[in-house]
């Protein structure tokens, strides 16, 4: 399962406003717009159903959603842990 650390570990593309170009930005990083269009299509091709509410959704909620979909058989690939200088 994923911890709240892993949200500045998940990347995910999303649209450039004004272009035809994607960006990488991390789940945390997300507006809850941009997390919503992510996750339901995500989760659908997945075959598993998800509701994000309508308003804010905050980062418990995030993980909860993300983990809702690793315990519902989707892979979810984040960066690996930077390594901490010696």
């Amino acid at each position: 399962m994923m911890v709240d650390a892993d949200l500045d570990l998940i990347y995910v593309l999303v649209d450039v406003p004004g272009s035809t170009e994607r960006q990488p930005k991390t789940i945390r990083e997300l507006t809850d717009a941009e997390f919503r269009n992510w996750i339901v299509p995500f989760a659908n091709y997945h075959g598993v159903q998800v509701l994000p509410s309508l308003g804010r959704i905050g980062m418990e909620t995030r993980l909860a959603m993300i983990n809702y979909l690793i315990r519902n058989g989707v892979r979810i690939y984040k960066q690996a842990h930077p390594t901490r200088p010696s």
